[in-house]
């Protein structure tokens, strides 16, 4: 009887530490006032008996795991499993990789130039930036990266995949893709990737060639600068390319339909709480003239290429060239944490101008083409004699 008490006050004493270090935790992350009780008393009472069981299980780590560890140590790796398990895109990011994610925003960060989603055991492709390592060396979307670093990825979650792909510049990094049954070696310099947001170029002497490799903070306002600059050059009609284009800010995406559109909703977000919603609307200006448009886009175009793409498609303004987007359709927050690290969390679903949800569906072209020869850019080409018909015959 004296040895049962006895544990059970050491579980006591245990779970009375234990839930003081989660307070102390939860108010050095969150203010403890008086309108944050109020929200948790709205909530539904506590689940105590799945409470205990993690308390259980979290105090047999402790005392029993092989390999010691802090309570800190114990609720970080608690942490990035409760939000690894939500969705996909949602993460958790320590402090180095909130300080990549901002560098990301800003057009400039060190690495092979790739795009990751996990997907099942392994990693998914989603798109090679432009002009990055990985986009020389012939990486694809849709490309599944297999090992890293000799190391397998499966049952590795992405802030272990992360530390695998992450390096000085100048350093090399191996990967195992599977592509179509194939699989593939490739050996990989890390460098700094200076991302240009936009480029463009006049194209058959009338069209205003516009690439957008990455959705950036400034990018709305580096596209209608390019847009006024071609229009001096003589163009008359618009190509936007937003192929193996990831995404990017909610905000880019919004201003760069805007450039084209006149009236109209551009996108709408759902989230739990309504006050949370969120919708864009078109303004009057119109950089693009209404001038013809027509919009490329592949299995690599995800995020914000596709609120751009949706909008366009819906509105009619325009005609979409190329293979069925990615299908990414979810909102993802970022919490910075007071110690530097952070949380990158789903928290909405965006809809297209039509209530359509794109999210693991992906918006299909007016003209399904793809490209069948990587020595010549059909996509391209039929998109600029769906524009120039008569230079087409030329």
């Amino acid at each position: 009887m004296r040895i049962r008490l006895n544990k059970l006050t050491s579980q006591l004493q245990f779970s009375q530490r234990f839930f003081g270090l989660v307070l102390a935790l939860v108010c050095g992350a969150l203010p403890c006032t008086n309108t944050l009780a109020a929200v948790h008393a709205q909530q539904p009472p506590v689940p105590l008996a799945a409470l205990q069981d993690f308390v259980a299980v979290y105090e047999r780590i402790r005392l029993k795991h092989v390999e010691a560890k802090t309570d800190e140590e114990l609720l970080q790796l608690a942490l990035e499993g409760l939000i690894l398990k939500l969705d996909r895109f949602s993460s958790y990011l320590d402090a180095e990789e909130m300080a990549r994610l901002q560098q990301d925003t800003q057009g400039e960060y060190t690495g092979i130039g790739v795009e990751l989603v996990p997907e099942g055991d392994y990693i998914r492709v989603v798109t090679p930036i432009d002009d990055g390592p990985a986009y020389r060396a012939g990486i694809l979307p849709g490309d599944w990266i297999t090992h890293v670093q000799g190391k397998t990825v499966k049952g590795l979650d992405v802030h272990a995949i992360d530390e695998l792909m992450t390096g000085s510049a100048g350093t090399e990094v191996t990967l195992i893709i599977l592509r179509k049954g194939e699989t593939l070696n490739f050996a990989l310099t890390r460098e700094i990737i200076s991302t240009q947001s936009v480029r463009s170029e006049l194209m058959r002497s009338k069209v205003g060639y516009l690439r957008i490799s990455l959705f950036q903070n400034n990018t709305g306002q580096d596209l209608v600068e390019q847009m006024q600059a071609l229009k001096l050059a003589g163009a008359d009609r618009w190509l936007l390319d937003l192929r193996n284009n990831p995404g990017g800010t909610l905000g880019a995406a919004a201003d760069v339909a805007d450039a084209f559109l006149t009236a109209g909703v551009i996108v709408t977000t759902k989230a739990r709480q309504a006050s949370s919603n969120m919708r864009f609307d078109a303004k009057a200006i119109d950089p693009s003239e209404g001038w013809p448009l027509a919009i490329l886009i592949n299995n690599g175009s995800a995020s914000a290429s596709e609120i751009v793409a949706g909008a366009i498609k819906d509105h009619q303004r325009g005609q979409l060239v190329g293979d069925t987007s990615f299908g990414k359709g979810s909102v993802q927050s970022v919490i910075t944490l007071p110690q530097g690290a952070g949380v990158k969390l789903t928290t909405a679903y965006y809809y297209t101008p039509d209530g359509h949800n794109i999210h693991l569906k992906g918006i299909q072209p007016d003209i399904i083409l793809s490209n069948t020869d990587a020595k010549d850019d059909q996509q391209l080409a039929a998109a600029l004699d769906l524009l120039s018909p008569l230079d087409a015959k030329k």
